[in-house]
């Protein structure tokens, strides 16, 4: 076993304990505060995305109010849009607008990236709003085997590389055993609520979030950067942390959207 697979495996634990306590929090406060945590990072995030596009200090903050401005008023007035996913994400659109008219650099890369940011932030809300903490956690649990799965899996095994064009660190071996891992927690709740269609569905919000990865990676290989920012050690930035959220919110929200309308 090479010391350098694993280097870095103590400060991303230190780092992701810290964050599992802050979630912890939140889902025992309940909607207001998973509502309340969704709005801080989708702030980080769109303040992250604005400085990989190289936006100046000030338009940086231009974005930030726009941030708040749209997403502010879902936190303090929920109800209102619980049955049109329309308005939180016109209102989450409005920072990625923003931010593509004052930046000078690859404004289709940014809206294309800012459209998935939007549509998982929505997401989030909406599965925050119609499950509370219950559905949050169930989607934070598959995101985290998929991330297990990547990177345990992944060093351990290796093999050929997934995308190697976009993510050249990602494997099919830690992808597979992403969607294994998701396969299982889904054969858990089929038994325990009776659910047969869990373990697919598991699944797939499970490839979602790999994608939601290779998404933020070809956008970081687009304009050159590491990653996101320095914020969280061992990890990079929050968009690096919550890319696969992201993706496996924008298929577990499509789902449950499909659900209550069926």
């Amino acid at each position: 076993m090479s010391n350098s697979k694993w280097g870095d495996l103590s400060t991303r634990m230190s780092s992701a304990t810290v964050l599992l306590a802050l979630f912890s929090v939140t889902l025992w406060l309940g909607p207001f505060g998973l509502l309340s945590l969704g709005f801080a990072g989708a702030m980080i995030m769109h303040w992250e995305m604005a400085r990989m596009f190289g936006l100046s200090d000030r338009r940086i903050q231009v974005v930030i109010a726009m941030a708040a401005l749209g997403w502010l008023p879902m936190i303090l007035f929920p109800a209102v849009a619980v049955d049109g996913l329309i308005l939180p994400f016109v209102a989450g659109f409005l920072p990625v607008f923003t931010a593509a008219i004052l930046t000078r650099k690859q404004r289709s890369v940014y809206i294309s990236y800012g459209i998935i940011i939007t549509a998982g932030i929505t997401a989030y809300w909406y599965i925050t709003m119609t499950l509370g903490s219950v559905g949050v956690l169930v989607l934070a649990v598959l995101v985290i085997m998929s991330d297990i799965g990547g990177y345990v899996f992944g060093r351990l095994v290796g093999g050929p590389k997934f995308w190697p064009s976009i993510s050249p660190k990602k494997t099919w071996s830690g992808t597979v055993a992403g969607w294994l891992l998701a396969a299982t927690v889904g054969m858990y709740f089929s038994n325990y609520f009776n659910y047969m269609w869990a373990v697919p569905v598991a699944v797939i919000v499970v490839f979602g979030a790999q994608l939601g990865d290779i998404a933020e990676s070809w956008v970081k290989r687009r304009v050159g950067v590491k990653d996101s920012s320095s914020l969280i050690p061992g990890h990079g930035g929050l968009l690096d942390r919550l890319d696969g959220f992201l993706g496996g919110a924008i298929i577990a929200g499509l789902f449950l959207n499909m659900y209550r309308v069926l």
